[in-house]
């Protein structure tokens, strides 16, 4: 398990190893990524509570000290991970701010829309039943391309692979989904 083709799960391994400078170096590389990924995140109802920083940080304190124990079977493995961590925790702040809305000092109006359903919220469902009908490298895939950001030079750097590989993986992936959300999803 030492030779990963792939930069981060080689990263994870040098960490459960014992090596400081890799967990450094992990931070400094997937840092901008969890930025990118979290940007936009914070709903415009908790954007004066909390900013994309603040999730980011709160992301990465959970993260940090489990790194040794983190493991990564597949590439993409470790941004799965961090979506989670950082979607749980934006989820703790939305119910924190449902559980106590008139102490949070939104507005009666502002706190009835939390529990509106829209049709955001509708294709938000759709894309992650879309998502989770994937394999693990098409989803990690999907993650890392649409979610992190990552460009194709990234991603074939962590699959191993070539651009034009990950293209056409990419291409079939976003197809099966395409195919699980279509027109009837919506009916």
């Amino acid at each position: 398990m030492t030779n990963h083709p792939h930069t981060t799960a080689m990263l994870l391994h040098r960490i459960r190893a014992g090596d400081s400078a890799a967990h450094s170096a992990l931070v400094a590389r997937i840092g901008p990524l969890l930025e990118r990924f979290a940007r936009g995140r914070v709903p415009q109802l908790l954007r004066h509570q909390q900013d994309t920083a603040d999730l980011v940080q709160a992301t990465w304190l959970r993260v940090l000290d489990r790194l040794p124990m983190i493991e990564s079977h597949h590439p993409g493995d470790f941004f799965a991970y961090l979506r989670s961590v950082l979607i749980n925790a934006l989820n703790e702040s939305l119910r924190r701010l449902q559980r106590a809305p008139t102490q949070a000092g939104l507005p009666d109006h502002v706190a009835d829309t939390l529990a509106a359903k829209d049709v955001a919220h509708d294709d938000w469902l759709d894309y992650e039943q879309a998502l989770q009908s994937l394999d693990i490298e098409h989803h990690n895939l999907v993650l890392m391309r649409f979610e992190f950001g990552m460009s194709f030079v990234e991603i074939s750097g962590e699959l191993g692979g070539s651009e034009d590989g990950v293209r056409m993986k990419l291409n079939r992936a976003i197809a099966r989904m395409a195919r699980i959300a279509g027109p009837e999803a919506h009916a």
